[in-house]
């Protein structure tokens, strides 16, 4: 009898641990717009020369047209977002160079997942 009911009590709590985990690996996502600053990721983080600002400008396009990613800072909230396409497989970042270091409008579907926020973009202006 011990031995049912130690199994019994074992799998329910594997039946949590898997339910929890499956719900942790989920992403979120949803439509937003964010008013900020087009910045190249690797600069701003490591705060390589100011990092962001039109002080930053020329170093950001040469680091964006080598390859690393661009994002945008959120005015309101100070949070980072890696801005890709919504749609196709090119990168955001030959369409972006025009805007860095400048204040823009990005609309798109916001993708969180393991710490990881994503803007997915659908449409992008200059901020007035």
């Amino acid at each position: 009898m011990k031995s049912v009911f130690f199994t019994f009590v074992l799998a329910a709590a594997f039946a949590v641990s898997a339910t929890a985990q499956s719900q942790e690996a989920k992403s979120t996502s949803n439509n937003v717009s964010i008013t900020g600053e087009i910045i190249d990721v690797k600069c701003y983080t490591t705060g390589m020369m100011g990092g962001r600002g039109p002080e930053h400008e020329d170093c950001a396009i040469a680091c964006i047209k080598g390859g690393l990613p661009v994002g945008v800072v959120d005015d309101k909230t100070g949070d980072v977002y890696t801005i890709v396409p919504a749609k196709g497989t090119k990168g955001a970042n030959e369409a972006l160079l025009k805007l860095v270091a400048k204040k823009v409008k990005i609309e798109g579907k916001l993708l969180e997942k393991g710490g990881n926020k994503i803007l997915a973009y659908s449409s992008i202006e200059e901020a007035k």
